[in-house]
């Protein structure tokens, strides 16, 4: 592969599709520090998402757009953005956020030391919103008791923080909020980061994200022998319209077309790389690039979309 071709795929992995829910997500994250600057009222925000539906980028995105700035006396951190680390504990997840702080030494001193001490330097860099990626690590603790503690301190930090915050994390991460009713009332506000709105809607957005992703690579995308709307149709029940399994067929189909020396990206290109990149048991008629594909979605039992815990998602699908 030549230097232009990792190139191609670099750029199509950092490119960042915005849909519908993205865009909502986005300017109610936006309108929370706007309302805080303003007002100083903290309003609180659980945003779910299957995996691969977009909530690192969308963190990653807006913590960027608000990026620390670096003064002769301190660092002013106005969004901080802490990846809750796995099955997290107490510790874990307050070292997390001392970490992301700048503090040298973040796993010095008890919890009770360690949290203040986060407090006292989040103040002091002028945080004015906290964001949590991967925030089911707090409700994989795994018994209710363990996770009830974790909600707990996590409801006592932001508290005494007296900021937003914002929780992305995948669909179980609303089991956290059924076990801790205090934390629950502070995450009265929550949104779903899904393309799949209605059922009128799924494939027109799978080809939506699918095409302008596409506009990057150096190669056209041929449908044949499907038109465009059946092509989206197939697009959606093979990524679930989700932006990470989207771009993962996409690099997968390009490689295969440019080691065959195509002129453009075919179905055949598609078919394989869903079943190189998605499902290994996907073929013949579980691909659904294949002629004979039953257009259903893959959620059963060992299917990669198999039914998750995201309400709204099953019934838009269902409506197919």
């Amino acid at each position: 592969m030549s230097l232009q071709f990792y190139d191609v795929v670099k750029q199509l992995q950092d490119e960042c599709i915005k849909f519908p829910a993205f865009d909502t997500a986005y300017e109610q994250i936006e309108t929370n520090l706007k309302l805080f600057r303003a007002t100083g009222v903290a309003q609180n925000l659980l945003i779910l998402g299957e995996s691969g539906a977009g909530k690192t980028s969308l963190a990653e995105l807006f913590a960027n757009e608000y990026p620390m700035v670096e003064l002769p006396e301190r660092n002013l951190i106005p969004v901080l953005k802490v990846e809750v680390p796995a099955a997290a504990t107490i510790a874990g997840t307050v070292e997390a956020v001392l970490a992301q702080l700048g503090d040298l030494q973040p796993e010095r001193g008890t919890v009770s030391v360690k949290t203040a001490r986060a407090v006292k330097i989040a103040r002091s860099c002028g945080v004015e919103m906290l964001i949590f990626d991967e925030a089911q690590h707090i409700q994989d603790r795994g018994r209710a008791h363990s996770q009830y503690f974790v909600g707990d301190w996590l409801k006592s930090f932001m508290d005494a923080l007296g900021a937003p915050v914002t929780l992305l994390g995948l669909p179980r991460t609303q089991i956290l909020l059924q076990v801790n009713e205090q934390l629950r009332r502070r995450f009265t506000h929550r949104l779903s980061l899904t393309t799949q709105q209605d059922a009128d809607t799924n494939e027109a957005d799978s080809l939506r994200l699918f095409t302008s992703l596409a506009s990057a690579l150096p190669l056209p995308l041929d449908p044949r022998p499907y038109q465009w709307g059946e092509l989206a149709r197939r697009l959606h029940f093979a990524t679930d319209g989700r932006v990470a399994y989207v771009k993962k067929i996409l690099v997968s189909a390009y490689s295969q077309a440019v080691l065959e020396s195509s002129d453009s990206i075919g179905i055949n290109d598609l078919s394989r790389a869903f079943t190189i990149t998605i499902w290994p048991s996907g073929i013949g008629g579980l691909n659904p690039f294949h002629p004979s594909f039953p257009f259903r979605p893959l959620d059963r039992a060992g299917e990669p979309f198999q039914t998750g815990e995201m309400s709204g998602s099953t019934a838009a699908r269902r409506k197919h």
